[in-house]
C-alpha cells in the first residue's frame, strides 16, 4: 500500500484536525480557512488529539453503503483506500487524508492549489465532476485564489488519462486548454467542458460523455435506442426536431423503425431514466387492462365495487350536466359508456376512460405513470396544465419527486394533433428553458411546439374540450381559430372579441363566447361535492345559484360562473377558532392555482 512511504499511521493527521486547529484566514475576504500544515505531525507533541487512523480494508475497491462515504469530500469513490477516525467515527479518502497544503494538479497547470476548508455558506464547485453540495463534517478543496476554481482532492490528484475500451480503443489524455473542439460522442462544440483526446487518431470526447450508455429507453420512443457513430441517412432528432449529423454519435432504434435522436437529446433528465441496458435482457412493456370481462357488455372495473354495462349513446342526447364521468369529471354528452348496474348508483364512465391502462409511459417523463383512484374526498392540481381536479389520476413516484396528472394531460401524445392548428406539434423544448404559449401567453417549461410555424401550445391549452354544451345553446360549442372576424362581443361578458385567439363558436347560431367566460358558464371539470382536501384546505364546491352571488377572492367581485369554490384554510387556525373562509369563482381556480 503507498502509505508506506509515508509517516506511520499513529502520526497522520485526522482532516478535522487539520482544519480545526492548524489552518490561517486569507488575506482576501472570502470564506475560506487556508489549511498550511502537513497531512502528518511535525512534532510528536502535536499529536494530543486522540484522532487516530486505521486504514479500512474492507472497503477498498468496491462500493458499499455510507460506511464508504469520505466525510471530508463527500464522495464515494471506487478503487480508493479509506481510512477511518476512531474519533470521528467516520471514515475518509486516502487522498483526503494524505493532500498537500499546495500542489500543482494536471487538471489546472497554471497556477498552484492551496488546500483549504470551505465555512459559512460558501459553495465551491469542482470544475473535475461539477459536484458542489458538500457534507458539513470537514469540506476540504483545492482552491486557486487566481482563477476562483476549485477541485476536491480525489479529482485534483486523478492521472491526466484514462482507459475505457468501450468508447475508444487507445488511451484518452486529458486537453488542458478551452478549444473549439467537435465531441465525436456528442456532436457538440462546449468550451465549459473538460475535453479528452487520443493521441493516436483524431478522437476527441467531453469528459462527461465518455461513460455516456450504450443501450437505453426513453420516454419518447417504444424500443431501445443503441449508440452508434453513423447513420445511413440524414435524419432529424425524435426529441428536438433539428437535424442529425451522421458523423457524430448518436442513439438509434434497435428495431426496424427509423428513429434517430442526438446523444446530449436522449440522456436529458426529463426523456432518459438514468438505466444502462446493454447487458439487461429485454422486456415487452406489460399493458394492464383496467377491467375484467364478465360476460358480454359487462365488466368489473378496479375503481368501482359493482358491475357496469356497456350502453351504446348517441351524440343527440337531451344536455344533462348533472351526469358526469367519475375518471375525468367530464359531462356525458353523448357517446358511449359504461353504467353501474346497481340501481341506486350513479356510477358511470366513458368507454375510452373505463379502457385507460393501469400503467402509462408518457412523453414528459422518463419513469411509468400508474393510474390511481382519488379518494372521494381528495383533490390535487394536475403537474403539466395545472388544472385542479379530483377525479382519476395518473401518479408517479420515482425520480425522487411525486407527480400527478390528470387524464387529459395523460393522453397527450407524439406528434399531436389539435383540432385548431393545422400542423402536427411536438414536446422540443430545451431543458430548463419556459416558452410563452401562443394561445394564453403564459411561460411554460413543457409547450407542444409546431415546427412549421413556430407555434406554442401549453398544456392547459392543449387540453381545452373541443366541444362541449351550453344550457341556452341547443347546439355543440366548438372551439374555433378560423372565420373569428365577423364575431364581435361574447355572449357572457359582452365584450369585445379579439379574433386572433382561440374562441367557442356555434356555427349555427353565429354566437361566440371567450374560453373562461364559456367554462366558467358550463364548468365543465368539476360538480358540486363537499370537504375536499388539498394540502392543509377544505374545499367545498357548489351552485352558485343562489339570490345573493359571493364575492370572489381573485377578481373582487360578485361572480357569475356556474360553480363557486367555499375554501377553508385550516393553516392559519388557532384552537378554538374557526377556519379563514374565502370564495374563488370555478374559471379563477382553473387559471391560478396558487
Amino acid at each position: 500500500m503507498d502509505s508506506v512511504q509515508h509517516p506511520s499511521l499513529s502520526h497522520l493527521a485526522c482532516p478535522y484536525i487539520r482544519f480545526k486547529y492548524f489552518h490561517k484566514y486569507p488575506d482576501k475576504g472570502v470564506d475560506l480557512l487556508i489549511i498550511d500544515y502537513p497531512y502528518y505531525f511535525q512534532n510528536v507533541e502535536d499529536d494530543c488529539f486522540n484522532h487516530h487512523l486505521y486504514p479500512l480494508y474492507w472497503c477498498n475497491n468496491k462500493e458499499s453503503g455510507d460506511e464508504s462515504l469520505c466525510h471530508a469530500c463527500e464522495f464515494k469513490g471506487i478503487g480508493t483506500t479509506y481510512y477511518f477516525c476512531n474519533e470521528c467515527e467516520v471514515s475518509y479518502h486516502k487522498e483526503c487524508v494524505e493532500s498537500l497544503p499546495l500542489i500543482k494538479s494536471l487538471y489546472h497547470p497554471k497556477h498552484h492549489l492551496q488546500l483549504v476548508h470551505i465555512y459559512f455558506d460558501m459553495t465551491i464547485y469542482c470544475s473535475y465532476c461539477e459536484r458542489s453540495d458538500r457534507y458539513n463534517h470537514v469540506r476540504l478543496y483545492y482552491y486557486c485564489f487566481t482563477c476562483k476554481i476549485g477541485l476536491d482532492p480525489i479529482c485534483a490528484t486523478r492521472p491526466s488519462f484514462m482507459k475505457y475500451p468501450k468508447r475508444h480503443e487507445h488511451d484518452l489524455n486529458f486537453f488542458p486548454r478551452e478549444a473549439d473542439l467537435t465531441c465525436d460522442v456528442c456532436g457538440i462544440v462546449d468550451r465549459k467542458s473538460l475535453i479528452y483526446v487520443c493521441l493516436l487518431c483524431d478522437f476527441v470526447v467531453h469528459k462527461n460523455c465518455i461513460y455516456l450508455p450504450f443501450v437505453i429507453r426513453i420516454s419518447r420512443h417504444d424500443h431501445r435506442l443503441s449508440f452508434t457513430y453513423s447513420i445511413s441517412r440524414i435524419l432529424s432528432c425524435g426529441i428536438c426536431r433539428q437535424k442529425v449529423d451522421n458523423n457524430y454519435g448518436n442513439y438509434s432504434c434497435t428495431k426496424d423503425c427509423t428513429y434517430v435522436v442526438h446523444s446530449k437529446c436522449a440522456t436529458r433528465e426529463d426523456v432518459w431514466d438514468g438505466k444502462e441496458l446493454e447487458e439487461e435482457p429485454e422486456e415487452d412493456y406489460e399493458y394492464l387492462s383496467s377491467f375484467e370481462v364478465i360476460g358480454d357488455g359487462i365488466i368489473h372495473h378496479f375503481s368501482h365495487s359493482h358491475h357496469m354495462r356497456f350502453e351504446k349513446k348517441t351524440a343527440n342526447i337531451v344536455y344533462d350536466d348533472e351526469k358526469q364521468c367519475q375518471a375525468c369529471i367530464f359531462p356525458l354528452y353523448g357517446g358511449d359508456v359504461y353504467e353501474c348496474m346497481k340501481s341506486n348508483c350513479d356510477f358511470v364512465l366513458h368507454e375510452e376512460c373505463a379502457n385507460l391502462p393501469r400503467t402509462k409511459k408518457h412523453i414528459a417523463h422518463p419513469y411509468p405513470f400508474i393510474l390511481q383512484v382519488s379518494n372521494i374526498k381528495s383533490c390535487f392540481y394536475c403537474e403539466y396544465c395545472g388544472r385542479f381536479s379530483y377525479g382519476f389520476r395518473y401518479v408517479c413516484n420515482k425520480g425522487g419527486e411525486s407527480i400527478s396528472i390528470d387524464l387529459r394531460c395523460a393522453a397527450i401524445y407524439e406528434p399531436f394533433d389539435h383540432q385548431c392548428h393545422p400542423h402536427p406539434l411536438f414536446l422540443n423544448n430545451e431543458l430548463g428553458k419556459d416558452r410563452p404559449c401562443s394561445i394564453c401567453g403564459r411561460e411554460t417549461l413543457r409547450t407542444l411546439n409546431c415546427i412549421e410555424c413556430g407555434f406554442f401550445l401549453c398544456f392547459y391549452c392543449a387540453t381545452f374540450p373541443y366541444k362541449v354544451r351550453y344550457e341556452h345553446d341547443e347546439h355543440f360549442l366548438t372551439l374555433s381559430y378560423q372565420e373569428n372576424e365577423n364575431l364581435n362581443w361574447c355572449e357572457v361578458c359582452e365584450e369585445t372579441l379579439d379574433s386572433n385567439k382561440w374562441l367557442y363558436t356555434c356555427n349555427e347560431c353565429g354566437v361566440a363566447f371567450h374560453i373562461l367566460c364559456l367554462l366558467g358558464k358550463c364548468a365543465p371539470y368539476a360538480k358540486p361535492t363537499r370537504d375536499l382536501l388539498l394540502y392543509d384546505l377544505r374545499i367545498n364546491i357548489f351552485l352558485n345559484n343562489g339570490l345573493t352571488r359571493p364575492i370572489c377572492g381573485h377578481c373582487e367581485r360578485r361572480c357569475q360562473d356556474k360553480l363557486m369554490f367555499e375554501v377553508y384554510d385550516h393553516g392559519e387556525v388557532n384552537e378554538g377558532d374557526d377556519p379563514k373562509r374565502h370564495f374563488i369563482c370555478y374559471r379563477h381556480c382553473e387559471v391560478d392555482p396558487n
